[in-house]
């Protein structure tokens, strides 16, 4: 893994003058790959942006996204032609924005995503996680591959009227690039999403996957095998957490 801007930095930068053109970022690192979801074991680049609009009880970044530095446009842009990060982007690797909620920021990120186009005439494969809570803008919408949406469930210790937004859900559910993972430690968990998504009608079955709640290997194990099960007897798909099978709790991979 090659990191470009590190998490917990050990300096503070200023807010510019001009308070459009920038991002909060927490780190960018790429030549991985991505670790859940749809496109898990996808060769792959993190811009992680800074702040969360959730804070789930087990988040496995929180340490990180609570961290960062504001970035103009003109700085990532030295940062990424600096790099061979360019040339894995062309190469196909995938740009997976994360958080923290990249969404809190989406104005700023659309407008760096049109940058990045008008100077190199391209944009990258792009995967933008996403907690169902904001509603992204049409140009936002746009420049993305796929919406790795996120709704938390109960076992998040999010109280539901800031968790759970129909109108959200429903939205994100009717674009073809659109899937639903879900973080699953409990039986009971996939009650509450039949009872929340599925009989509402607001998202598809084959929307769906489930992903084993686990901040180490240990927990990742102690939950895969219910997971596993729950997926086949559902007829729904399964994700592991693979940057937590191969790494364990570390950041920056």
């Amino acid at each position: 893994m090659k990191q470009l801007i590190k998490a917990f930095p050990d300096f503070q930068k200023a807010v510019p003058k001009s308070e459009r053109d920038y991002l909060k970022v927490s780190e960018l690192y790429y030549d991985t790959i991505q670790g859940e979801g749809i496109n898990l074991g996808c060769p792959a680049a993190f811009l992680r942006l800074q702040d969360c609009i959730l804070s789930c009880r087990w988040c496995d970044t929180k340490e990180v996204w609570k961290q960062g530095n504001p970035y103009t446009f003109t700085e990532l842009i030295d940062i990424i032609v600096g790099s061979s990060l360019m040339n894995a982007l062309i190469r196909g690797q995938h740009l997976v924005v994360t958080g923290g909620s990249p969404l809190m920021q989406q104005e700023a990120l659309s407008r760096f995503f049109q940058v990045f186009d008008d100077t190199f005439g391209f944009i990258p494969y792009i995967e933008v996680e996403n907690e169902c809570v904001l509603i992204p803008n049409a140009k936002l919408v746009d420049y993305v591959s796929t919406w790795n949406n996120s709704p938390k469930l109960a076992n998040s210790g999010v109280p539901p009227a800031r968790r759970y937004k129909l109108e959200v859900i429903k939205l994100m559910s009717v674009l073809k690039n659109s899937w639903f993972k879900f973080v699953v430690d409990a039986p009971s968990d996939w009650e509450e999403i039949r009872k929340e998504f599925l009989n509402p009608h607001l998202i598809q079955r084959d929307q769906i996957i489930l992903m084993p709640c686990g901040e180490t290997r240990e927990e990742l194990e102690k939950n895969r095998e219910l997971v596993v099960e729950m997926a086949v007897r559902e007829g729904v798909r399964y994700c592991s957490r693979e940057h937590i099978v191969l790494w364990n709790k570390r950041t920056g991979v």
